[in-house]
């Protein structure tokens, strides 16, 4: 759990580094597109261009700050996931000596359930990592 947790922390700080300089581009480019926009020289085609070139821009800001939003939302899922097992471990040392195991073991298995769901998100994150990659390049 502390792998995957590093994992999301190391992942967000790259995507948050990515969006802030994404942000700082986007605002340069805009700024261009505007100006073609506002010009009474430029042709109807290059105004379209323009139009569509910024609307771009702004698509992929809003994709990357969904990913970050859901890669903030993994880790609390992490970090939950992980204080709700740390949890478990001291109820089952307190209900192992009063001889109440069956109630436990169901926990544990939905712990192991959760698990599995964040090894799966974390596979899915990595699919994102890859795709934000292969869009930047």
């Amino acid at each position: 759990m502390d792998e995957i947790l590093e994992k999301l922390e190391t992942v967000t700080k790259k995507t948050q580094k990515i969006l802030d300089e994404t942000k700082h581009s986007v605002s340069r480019q805009t700024e261009v597109y505007e100006k073609i926009l506002r010009s009474k020289e430029s042709s109807e085609v290059q105004k379209v261009k323009a139009s569509l070139r910024r609307m771009l821009e702004y698509d992929r800001l809003e994709r990357l700050s969904s990913q970050l939003s859901l890669l903030y939302i993994l880790q609390m899922f992490a970090f939950k996931v992980k204080v709700l097992r740390i949890s478990v471990d001291n109820i089952n040392e307190k209900i192992v000596k009063s001889e109440k195991t069956k109630v436990i073991e169901n926990t544990k298995k939905n712990i192991e359930r959760l698990t599995i769901l964040l090894e799966a998100q974390n596979e899915a994150l990595k699919k994102i990592e890859e795709n934000r990659k292969s869009y930047v390049s």
